[in-house]
């Protein structure tokens, strides 16, 4: 298993740290909407899945995404 896919915390927040430098590199710029979303449900031990759903429910609500049909 490498850091791209272990779910070592160590390796998550490596691959977090990744994230944003290659974000930075791109020029694309963060949504402080979901930087605090991402924080509240943090703060209040959300799991992964219900965290999933808020963010594609905050995207959605937002226009930065449309509904995928299945």
């Amino acid at each position: 298993m490498t850091r791209f896919t272990s779910r070592n915390p160590a390796d998550i927040a490596w691959r977090r740290q990744q994230m944003r430098a290659n974000n930075d590199i791109e020029q694309v710029g963060r949504d402080a909407g979901a930087e605090e979303l991402i924080s509240r449900l943090r703060e209040q031990g959300v799991s992964t899945a219900e965290g999933l759903t808020a963010l594609r429910s905050y995207f959605i609500t937002t226009g930065q995404t449309s509904r995928r049909r299945s």
